[in-house]
């Protein structure tokens, strides 16, 4: 359905959704420079077995922390192919950046001059999408989609210290299906979880109301619907349909 389905290659051209964060600049060769580069050439080697990765070098305002978190269901050779990608897109996108987060379709990568995780401001690296098509009747839709985003919700803030996540179906409207998957970064407790997901999850009625498919990115959580199967099997099939896309709402 949309044209975020590739095949997947040894070396992917995954699209991408870079933030910079244009507030921080840093001086090439800097300290921060120097530890940013150690961070994120360690990066690939600290994964926590379900595909998260987490890092820091230095100390002070010269520290450099780096993080990234696969799809739940992505496996581990993919994600380290997608971790590579993200890193040499992130720094040729957002140049000097202290801080800057790339979103693709299996994976996240942000980098920081400060702690990531500790931070709860969801809307800092916010990213909504949305499919250009909608549902003719959003009422019997929002019914439907609210108590099946709310179990997946439940599922993955339930997850253990490896891995919250959750991806299941359930009948839509007008004889469609609807496919959801919501996940948080693992390191997050239940609550914490919980709460990061039921806010974005709630994005969808601001954002997205009544569109047939959506995705709310964030660093700490996301969450997306379909009306097509999107696990990783389906996945990194080519869509048969390329006509409709996912694109950011207006004013994003």
């Amino acid at each position: 359905m949309y044209t975020t389905n590739f095949l997947i290659k040894a070396q992917p051209e995954y699209p991408f959704h870079p933030i910079c964060q244009n507030d921080t600049i840093y001086t090439p060769n800097s300290l921060y420079n120097r530890n940013l580069d150690a961070a994120l050439a360690s990066l690939p080697n600290t994964n926590r077995g379900k595909s998260f990765f987490n890092a820091s070098v230095g100390q002070g305002t010269d520290a450099a922390y780096a993080i990234c978190l696969c799809r739940g269901d992505f496996v581990l050779d993919m994600c380290q192919s997608c971790l590579r990608e993200a890193i040499y897109r992130l720094r040729n996108t957002c140049r000097n950046q202290r801080e800057a987060v790339i979103y693709y379709e299996f994976c996240l990568l942000k980098y920081s001059n400060d702690p990531i995780l500790g931070s709860n401001d969801m809307m800092r690296d916010y990213l909504p999408l949305n499919n250009i098509n909608s549902f003719d009747n959003k009422e019997q839709f929002n019914g439907l989609l609210q108590p099946f985003m709310t179990k997946l919700r439940r599922e993955a803030a339930a997850g253990g210290s490896l891995l919250k996540f959750a991806m299941d179906n359930t009948p839509g409207p007008s004889d469609t299906k609807l496919y959801g998957l919501t996940q948080c970064v693992p390191s997050l407790s239940e609550q914490e979880c919980d709460e990061c997901l039921e806010y974005a999850i709630n994005q969808f009625a601001l954002c997205c109301d009544g569109r047939v498919g959506a995705v709310v990115l964030m660093v700490r959580c996301n969450v997306r619907y379909e009306i097509y199967p999107f696990s990783i099997n389906q996945a990194i099939l080519p869509s048969p349909d390329t006509n409709s896309h996912l694109s950011p709402p207006p004013g994003t």
